[in-house]
């Protein structure tokens, strides 16, 4: 691929892939978690439904497609005096934010989510006082972890959107 056409794809790749990861993120951290939560046993039934439509592979996707397009990216500005810029500097802080975000998701959220999906398969009828209460605490482990993808995710938006502001100082 040409260089103009390869720099062109990667950048709306990357674009579309890390507005979408970050959105999606940011409700599920703020809004749809915590709600599903309040919502007691009958939010089970909504994060059954999400796990039918494919959300955590919808994540999966958009995020490595961040990721590796991003990388890509930074690899092609990349020199030791280019990061010392402005521009450089908050380009780095971005990259920096969304692999920890990744991590965070990858190495805790899905872990996380997933136990509490295999517990809640495993109830039939009320819950035991000791699985709610295992219930109830990956609960609260889960918002929080949420939260602070969704931070990173909207920390690394933000310094992504402002790069070119950077670049001009």
């Amino acid at each position: 691929m040409r260089p103009r056409m390869e720099l062109l794809v990667l950048v709306f790749l990357h674009v579309v892939a890390g507005a979408l990861w970050a959105s999606a993120a940011v409700v599920q951290g703020f809004f749809l978690v915590p709600a599903i939560f309040d919502a007691g046993p009958g939010g089970g039934a909504v994060m059954a439904g999400i796990t039918k439509r494919k959300f955590v592979p919808f994540m999966l996707i958009v995020s490595w497609t961040a990721l590796l397009t991003g990388l890509r990216l930074y690899s092609i500005r990349f020199s030791s005096a280019w990061v010392t810029t402005p521009e450089g500097i908050v380009l780095s802080l971005g990259t920096l934010l969304a692999i920890s975000a990744a991590v965070i998701g990858m190495a805790r959220q899905k872990p996380t989510a997933e136990k509490l999906a295999a517990l809640a398969s495993e109830i039939k009828g009320a819950p035991t006082p000791a699985q709610a209460q295992e219930m109830a605490a990956l609960g609260q482990r889960l918002v929080k972890i949420a939260r602070v993808t969704a931070y990173h995710l909207l920390a690394a938006l933000v310094l992504m959107a402002s790069h070119r502001l950077a670049a001009v100082l």
